[in-house]
């Protein structure tokens, strides 16, 4: 079959042409010096001679002549037909990857074009439509991601699996930039590093047998040189990628990307055959219409001349003057022009072989604020003389173009090439015809126009350039003033941040550019078939986040997904300002900016189906409905009709008068942002956190292996010379990362990034301050906020730290107290019904509570809210996190208990950090709160229901999380005394363990604070359940004791095996609280205390003071085996003596304490030895029955039965309901 021309194509069109006016040979003297300076001279209709006028080119044979000059141009040259392209070369004239059950493994996604892929399983595989087997042939990969990829050449015999996939097998050759190597059943070192937006070029020679790469241009040199040829050898082009991947070949379907490095080289071509006679073809009709604009532009231009008023082009044409008929001229000229250009237009591979390089040498690349006149007159003269299915063909090519030309082609240390076609894609959009035609059908869908919002970072050789010299520094969270540099060292800070700072001032350069992009989509004056520019971009604009929701298979980059947030709050702040000018009596400025909650209850929102803060949508409108209309100030009459209240009336004063204009689109367009930052861009910060970690474990490694190098004598020459090689390595790695660093400073962390997470959480916190006011309909408020709120504080606080420090922020107080009321406000707020929500509310107060400024933030708020976070702090723990909430209370005590001024366990070095939660929360500086331990003190004296359920509550949470400990101890000490060479304990179990102990030792700082700011909760057994608590405190404290302090048992063979996992599982922090709560009960409390807990203390039958002398290391000298013998004792005593972080007053506590104990246990006689066997207490077994059930008549002991009443009014026996509760004595009676 023949191929059909764009001249054909266009004849067989049934769209008329547009028809051509005849100009006199000699009435139109400016057309004809129009079409002689344009054109090429083919006479002049002035000579005498009739042949050469009939060769004079005119406005009415232009057409003919144009066929001519495009024949002259081409001359002998020719496409190459099917048959002459196929030598060497099976099948179809268009390349693209082929759809093929049987040689396809893995999910992809495939783009229309069938050029595009996205892996979405381990390792997915696909190869083209087309194979070699003679010949040299190229095709070009352009990366989407810089991940895992094999990408090269296979046979039709090669089968792939979701584990092998090209260069895996023995006929297929394939290069990994990710790894830096080679494929062929075995892999071998080779190539480069690649980065996304990389162009990999890969080569085959067919009459060699050898396979080459190529990356940006560059030869990586020969890959394989032994690839079997002859018959049943044919090589398709093929490629495989691992999870989340994603590239885009070019098989020649367009100008390949690097042509005049790497092509023509002699006998290589592009596996799909060019169209190089319609480029020469188009090319010159470009020439003609570049000419045409030109002259059009220089007549547009009226000169003012002296004395006289230039006449403004808003005003109303006159009637036809000289001018009218020269923009005439041209128009018809141009047509002529278009109607033999337009076909070749619709070519994918024409439009950006030659339109693109019109329209970049047309571009001026200063323009940023205006309009180009010139691009701006080429588009009207596509869309006035291009017909519909020809102009929309071409603008969507010419914008794909343009992208992929932004992605892939390589940034420098100018970046020259992302402003030369980021201000084209400005001058495109500010036509207004076009931009609409854009935002309507091409993009977010066929062009993924945000990728223009994200700048390709430079590969090491443009960091190398650009920052010669690097800098480091330890960082850490603690305010401690840096160490001194060296003049050295000072001098390479200097260097490395000025280079820094030049990265950032170019890189804003180009966000301007971007950002304005943005504005003159978010144009909302240029009203249209009743929509604007701005309307038609919030479609598109919800739809991409839509798809880029968790767990969507459309998930954009991370990072285009952050420099989208960036510039959509430029933007946004730009218009929000620029509205307020028009509406102030309404509007607020930018940085007041906040979401009013009408807007969460309206229908007219797509809200995604996210979650509310009260629960879904549907049930909050079965609920609240009748609220949200008292709160509108509008009523639903009995017939139906909508009635407004009267102002005056009371039912209108139960919520605020509403606030700002609803409906606005800028509030759609800040709703969107707050979400796009919740989606991926947040997450996109702590992933680049993550950059700032690695760099600092190896500036430690390289400072450890210093230390170790100057310690190493010098005739361990092995040994210097392995650490000689391994500090090369390591200064090697920051220096690398320290460039990387550099170009996250820039783009990431710099500034006006800072600024702008700023002024989200600022609008998030008024938000949810504002929606608060409101009671229960805050419940219609997106959980999402909730979570901007702490994600927005959390990366202000650590993810921009130490480079943009949260301090420097103007707003920085009025930010931190606003989000301390926020938590305060939250963390036990009613109306929040997620679980997740309340638990990351909780969490991130906890956090809040562990750094010494914003513990001062908390204590400067007013005193009800002090108050009340401590009530709910109290509450009992119902639907949350009481683990969590423990913490915050331990933080409050933290460097007041005994032994408890340490940031790290004593045990552990400060680089192990602990892997659990507490663990890693007990590393802060301690910084108690006098302020709210006086205050909880208040709390817990003068409401004794509240503490009494408080203490029962702590108790009981404290028993199950010690017995919890101790059976998993028991656990783990059986697998590990079985004989089994191999042991294997999860590292879940292990995890568990942990954190059950910690969360003891938690729990008990807890009691020893309660002991230490209200010890008549315990001592005064005035109170009702005084006396009950002492005893249950002195039960688990003796309990404890034993498990603890047992020589030989579960406890002290567990933990002196060293197990990881259980670093935090050790003596010190048990005891040591233990030894608090003691020695505040007995040795610093008043002598009636003393002899009341002494008492209840010996008369505990666990009570064994070896278990207190074991604190001070008086240990038995010897002790019983396993077997029954005497073993001598080989491990180091505990004793608290060896830890500095117990103090001289202490340890004198602790001996006091023991020597009372001693001497008060010679003489201390149990008065249960008296009690006869069928008096005692059925339940504890401890104490005698002194009470008696009414109705039911069962007994028990006192301290039994007001411990069941605090729980139910149940009998223990016979579950009947209790009324009464009497002596057995007859003088006393209780009432209920």
């Amino acid at each position: 079959m023949s191929k059909t021309t764009p001249e054909a194509s266009r004849a067989s069109s049934k769209v008329e042409p547009v028809q051509i006016l005849s100009v006199s040979k000699s009435g139109d003297a400016f057309a004809s010096d129009v079409i002689a300076r344009a054109f090429p001279a083919e006479g002049s209709a002035s000579e005498a001679s009739a042949d050469a006028a009939r060769k004079a080119v005119t406005v009415s044979n232009l057409g003919h002549h144009l066929d001519k000059w495009m024949d002259d141009a081409v001359g002998g040259q020719r496409d190459l037909g099917n048959s002459e392209a196929a030598e060497g070369r099976l099948g179809p004239t268009e390349v693209t990857f082929q759809f093929d059950i049987h040689t396809n493994v893995g999910t992809l996604i495939v783009d229309q074009d069938r050029l595009g892929l996205s892996s979405q399983s381990n390792f997915s595989s696909m190869k083209a439509n087309c194979c070699v087997y003679k010949g040299k042939w190229a095709y070009e990969i352009m990366l989407g991601s810089k991940g895992v990829m094999q990408i090269g050449w296979c046979t039709i015999k090669c089968k792939f699996s979701q584990e092998e996939g090209v260069g895996d097998t023995e006929d297929s050759y394939a290069y990994d930039g990710s790894r830096q190597r080679k494929w062929n059943k075995t892999t071998q070192k080779y190539g480069e590093a690649w980065c996304t937006g990389d162009v990999i070029t890969c080569t085959i020679d067919c009459d060699l047998g050898c396979i080459c790469f190529y990356r940006n241009g560059r030869s990586l040199g020969e890959a394989f040189s032994c690839v079997r040829l002859g018959p049943g050898y044919a090589y398709f082009p093929a490629v495989s990628l691992s999870l989340s991947e994603s590239l885009r070949a070019n098989f020649g379907a367009t100008p390949l990307r690097y042509p005049f490095n790497i092509y023509p080289v002699p006998g290589f071509s592009p596996l799909q055959s060019s169209p190089s006679t319609d480029v020469v073809k188009t090319n010159l009709l470009l020439s003609y219409l570049e000419k045409l604009l030109c002259i059009n532009m220089e007549i547009e231009e009226v000169p003012k001349s002296p004395g006289k008023e230039v006449v403004s082009k808003e005003k109303k044409p006159g009637p036809l003057t000289e001018k009218r008929s020269k923009d005439s001229s041209i128009l018809l000229i141009v047509a002529q022009v278009f109607d033999k250009l337009a076909p070749f237009l619709r070519s994918t591979y024409l439009t950006e072989a030659c339109l693109l390089k019109l329209l970049l040498r047309l571009n001026d690349v200063t323009v940023v604020t205006s309009q180009q006149p010139i691009i701006s007159k080429l588009l009207d003269y596509m869309w006035a003389f291009m017909q519909g299915f020809e102009i929309r063909g071409c603008v969507e090519n010419l914008m794909v173009s343009l992208l992929s030309a932004y992605r892939y082609t390589p940034t420098t240390t100018d970046f020259r090439n992302n402003r030369q076609y980021l201000t084209l894609v400005l001058a495109i959009l500010r036509h207004q015809q076009t931009r609409r035609y854009l935002l309507e059908h091409e993009l977010f869908d066929k062009v993924k126009f945000p990728m223009f919002l994200h700048i390709k970072p430079l590969d090491d050789a443009g960091l190398q350039q650009l920052a010669p010299t690097v800098w480091w520094e330890m960082v850490s969270q603690d305010d401690e003033p840096s160490q001194t540099l060296s003049a050295e060292e000072q001098k390479n800070k200097e260097l490395y941040t000025r280079s820094v700072d030049q990265l950032r001032e170019r890189i804003e350069e180009i966000e301007e550019i971007q950002v304005e992009m943005l504005k003159v989509l978010l144009n909302h004056r240029d009203l249209t078939d009743g929509r604007t520019s701005r309307q038609l971009f919030l479609e598109k604009f919800r739809k991409f986040i839509k798809d880029n929701k968790p767990n969507s298979l459309t998930v954009w980059p991370m990072p285009v997904t952050l420099c989208f947030f960036h510039r959509m709050v430029q933007a946004l702040r730009y218009y929000w300002d620029d509205f307020q000018k028009e509406d102030p009596a309404r509007f607020v400025f930018s940085p007041e900016a906040y979401m009013p909650i009408q807007e969460f209850w309206s229908d007219s929102r797509d809200s995604f189906d996210l979650q509310r803060c009260g629960g879904s949508m549907s049930h909050l409108n079965r609920m609240l409905g009748f609220e949200v209309n008292k709160a509108q100030g509008l009523q639903l009459s009995q017939d139906g009709e909508v009635r407004t209240l009267d102002k005056s009336k009371s039912a209108k004063s139960d919520y605020p008068a509403t606030e700002m204009p609803s409906g606005n689109t800028l509030m759609e367009l800040l709703d969107g942002v707050m979400l796009l930052y919740h989606i991926a861009a947040h997450r996109q910060l702590g992933k680049m956190n993550v950059l700032k970690e690695h760099i600092q474990e190896y500036i430690q490694s390289y400072k450890d292996t210093l230390k170790k190098l100057e310690s190493c004598p010098i005739e361990m020459t092995e040994v210097r010379d392995e650490l000689v090689r391994a500090r090369s390595v390591f200064l090697e790695k920051i220096t690398e990362q320290a460039r990387q660093i550099c170009w996250v400073r820039a783009i990431i962390y710099s500034k006006q990034k800072q600024l702008d997470v700023a002024w989200l959480l600022k609008a998030a916190l008024k938000t949810v301050s504002k929606a608060s006011e409101y009671r229960l309909l805050f419940q219609y408020m997106p959980e999402f906020y909730l979570d901007i709120v702490i994600y927005a504080h959390n990366a202000l606080k650590n993810y921009f730290h130490p480079y943009m420090l949260f301090e420097s922020l103007p707003d920085y107080d009025e930010l931190m107290r606003g989000f301390a009321v926020f938590l305060v406000n939250h963390f036990a707020d009613s109306r929040i019904v997620v679980t997740d929500t309340r638990d990351n509310i909780i969490q991130a107060l906890a956090c809040f509570t562990c750094y010494e400024k914003s513990l001062k933030v908390l204590e400067s708020l007013p005193v009800e809210k002090c108050k009340m976070k401590l009530k709910a702090l109290i509450a009992p723990y119902e639907n949350r996190s009481w683990a969590q909430t423990n913490w915050i209370l331990v933080r409050i005590w933290k460097g007041c208990g005994f032994g408890f001024r340490y940031t790290h366990l004593p045990h552990l070095v400060p680089s192990k950090v602990q892997l659990t939660e507490f663990g890693s929360a007990s590393l802060q500086k301690p910084c108690p709160s006098p302020k709210f331990q006086s205050m909880l003190a208040d709390i817990l004296t003068s409401e004794a229901e509240v503490a009494t359920r408080f203490l029962d509550t702590l108790l009981n949470q404290l028993n199950w999380s010690f017995s919890e400990f101790i059976g998993m101890m028991q656990e783990i000490q059986t697998v590990i005394s079985r004989t089994e060479r191999r042991i294997f304990i999860e590292s879940r179990q292990l995890k568990i363990c942990g954190t059950c102990f910690e969360i003891s030792v938690c729990l008990f700082r807890v009691v020893e604070m309660v002991v230490a700011i209200a010890p008549s909760l315990f001592t005064d057994w005035k109170k009702p359940s005084a006396e009950l608590l002492m005893h249950r405190l002195i039960q688990l404290v003796c309990l404890v004791l034993n498990r603890i302090t047992q020589k030989n048992g579960m406890f002290d063979s567990v933990v002196s095996l060293y197990i990881t996992g259980l670093e935090s599982v050790t003596h010190y922090p048990m005891l040591s609280v233990i030894a608090g709560i003691l020695t505040m009960l007995i040795v610093n409390a008043d002598q009636e205390c003393q002899e009341k807990v002494t008492d209840v203390l010996l008369s505990d039958h666990g009570f064994q003071i070896t278990a207190l002398e074991f604190m001070l290391g008086n240990h038995d000298k010897k002790e019983t085996g396993a077997t029954g013998g005497l073993k001598p004792m080989k491990e180091k005593q505990f004793d608290f003596r060896n830890y500095e972080e117990v103090n001289k007053e202490e340890i004198a506590s602790v001996e006091t304490l023991i020597s009372h104990l001693r001497n008060k246990q010679t003489t201390f006689v149990r008065h249960d030895n008296e009690i006869k066997e069928e008096e005692l207490c059925q339940i504890c077994y401890a104490r005698q029955q002194t009470t008696v059930f009414k109705p039911c008549g069962h007994q028990s002991c006192r301290s039994c039965i007001n411990h069941q009443m605090l729980i139910k009014k149940e009998c223990f026996f016979c579950k009947a309901i209790i009324t009464s509760v009497e002596d057995l004595q007859p003088s006393t009676k209780e009432k209920l």
